[in-house]
């Protein structure tokens, strides 16, 4: 389910600040509490919210002190005060504050305010994820989305990580987009140019540079200058070039190839990768210190078959795409929605596109019922660091053994982490290791 909306209540009456935050969360809320000014304050700079509770007399001041940096924060606030008077409520009038609410709060009025709340967020994650083309339900791309308005205002270097057909890319735009930075967003595929020509690309060159420079080429890093550089397939980067880049990184400056001077460029770094970051760097093809340099924010990507609540959605969108680009009003039974629920999407979204394009142009008349009819059922997925494959007629144990092998590997074999993720006790992990499952 999507991430709860916030609510802080500011208010040293402990026991109107409790059953307001029980209110709250009986309608879905996060409640956070803060008794003063200051605990307010601590609240503000850990975390933002949808909606404000804030009592005028405090302890150790006014509410009204509040009010501007909730502003800053697109936080709705409502002043709420069990001593009203013309001047308080001319204060709040004259602020930025939604509402002006005297104590005791109606209980039916506080519902309704909070549903307001509630159905505004909802609109806007929509509006946010229309704009970013991140479409779904669930609670991972709710969460994903947090992370994206979380880094995006900021310079931070981030490191997407997910698998093939994910939507790296797109995760990446929009954090340009959330950046702010008047710059263009700038993709390349470092997998995809020759070791000759990338360092070329990333950093320009000099006519005579070498041979068949003709001329002057500015390379990405100072096209992308104010916006965003999109580094896809990071890992398949040479390791000398990560070493100009690293550079680059720390000295905010390129120098073009064959050039004798220093261009300072000011430049947002997104990198992508679909190997495991430890893997490649323990093979010596990812550098640690270029590994450590772009993640600063590490942002990873769910595969689909982990969040299936997202492919119904998604498979709508491709085909409402397609409708409007035809002409067309094509819809799926619930049949064919039930068949793309159930499949795994090894080629995840990527492959999910394709799917519904396919059975876009195979559907006889306007309904699709049969999308996955060209796609082998049976064929086998490929294991990651973070998956296995379960097979029909795998017995119990050796699921349990599998699923604990590779969550040991995956966690380093840190048994602590495991049990964490499991959901079970460390006790237990060694337990079963006892009984003679090969953590290896």
């Amino acid at each position: 389910m999507p991430v709860a909306p916030t609510l802080l209540i500011v208010d040293d009456d402990a026991g109107f600040a409790r059953s307001a935050a029980c209110i709250a969360r009986a309608e879905g809320f996060e409640a956070i509490l803060a008794a003063d000014l200051e605990q307010a304050r601590r609240r503000l700079d850990e975390q933002t919210f949808d909606l404000a509770l804030v009592d005028l007399g405090l302890p150790d001041g006014s509410g009204m002190d509040l009010l501007r940096r909730l502003e800053e924060a697109d936080t709705r606030v409502v002043v709420v005060t069990g001593s009203p008077s013309i001047e308080t409520a001319v204060q709040a009038v004259r602020s930025p504050c939604a509402d002006y609410l005297v104590k005791p709060i109606e209980p039916a009025q506080y519902t309704a305010l909070l549903r307001s709340v509630a159905q505004a967020r909802g609109r806007d994650e929509d509006a946010e994820r229309e704009r970013f083309g991140l479409v779904g339900k669930s609670s991972a791309l709710a969460e994903l989305l947090r992370q994206i308005r979380l880094v995006g205002p900021t310079d931070a270097s981030v490191l997407i990580q997910g698998e093939s057909g994910v939507g790296k890319e797109l995760v990446a735009r929009a954090i340009h987009q959330a950046s702010g930075r008047p710059g263009p967003f700038v993709a390349v595929n470092c997998g995809a140019v020759s070791a000759e020509l990338l360092g070329s690309q990333l950093f320009g060159h000099e006519r005579g540079s070498f041979t068949g420079a003709t001329g002057r080429h500015v390379g990405y890093f100072e096209q992308a200058a104010g916006g965003t550089l999109f580094l896809d397939e990071i890992t398949e980067m040479p390791t000398h070039l990560q070493a100009h880049l690293l550079r680059v990184l720390e000295e905010r400056a390129v120098r073009r190839l064959g050039g004798d001077s220093e261009i300072a460029v000011d430049t947002r770094i997104v990198a992508a990768t679909n190997r495991p970051t430890r893997e490649a760097v323990a093979d010596g093809s990812f550098r640690n210190d270029v590994y450590y340099r772009l993640g600063e924010f590490p942002l990873p990507i769910p595969p689909l078959r982990e969040r299936p609540e997202d492919i119904a959605p998604l498979a709508w969108l491709f085909l409402a795409r397609l409708n409007e680009r035809h002409g067309t009003r094509k819809q799926f039974t619930p049949t064919a929605l039930q068949q793309l629920q159930r499949y795994p999407w090894p080629g995840n979204v990527r492959e999910l596109r394709n799917v519904v394009g396919r059975a876009y142009i195979s559907a006889r008349g306007d309904s699709i019922r049969e999308p996955l009819r060209d796609v082998r059922w049976g064929q086998a997925m490929p294991e990651t660091a973070g998956s296995f494959t379960v097979t029909v007629g795998m017995s119990f144990e050796e699921v349990e053994r599998r699923l604990l092998s590779k969550t040991l590997a995956f966690y380093n074999h840190d048994k602590t982490r495991t049990a964490r993720a499991l959901g079970v006790s460390v006790k237990t992990i060694y337990n079963r290791l006892h009984r003679g499952v090969d953590p290896a």
